[in-house]
């Protein structure tokens, strides 16, 4: 598959970004990893518990090196929730789309595997990168 010459590194495919070396276009932008989970209210509790620990070992990963903050929300549908589901939302704000690759393939998978072999069938997750393009305070 050729690569679209119109995109920037920014905006290619995570295959694509994976190539990229540091100190290349592209490497250096801030990056959020964004994990919004659907977890069954029955253990929402308990799930909230384990997921604050699994964020505080993410970001200390490699003494600090691979991301800088993560914070926890509990997200609103603007239509209401449903009473059955809690509604999570976990953002990872990484030094860099090269070192959020770096999580992912030194830890990612190992960290994944562990969540779903505690709470598997209790949650689902949906996953995205957000490559930081402007900060307006």
């Amino acid at each position: 598959m050729a690569a679209n010459p119109a995109l920037t590194t920014e905006t290619r495919s995570s295959f694509e970004i994976k190539m990229i070396q540091a100190g290349q276009a592209g490497a250096d932008r801030r990056v959020v990893y964004e994990c919004n989970f659907s977890v069954d209210t029955a253990i929402s509790r308990e799930f909230m518990q384990y997921l604050r620990g699994h964020m505080r070992e993410i970001v200390c990963l490699e003494e600090g090196a691979l991301f800088d903050r993560a914070t926890l929300c509990i997200a609103e549908a603007e239509s209401g929730n449903d009473a059955s589901k809690t509604l999570l939302v976990a953002r990872y704000r990484a030094l860099s789309r090269f070192h959020l690759q770096q999580y992912f393939d030194s830890e990612g998978d190992r960290l994944r595997t562990d969540m779903s072999s505690k709470f598997g069938g209790r949650f689902t997750v949906e996953r995205r990168i957000l490559v930081i393009d402007c900060v307006i305070e």
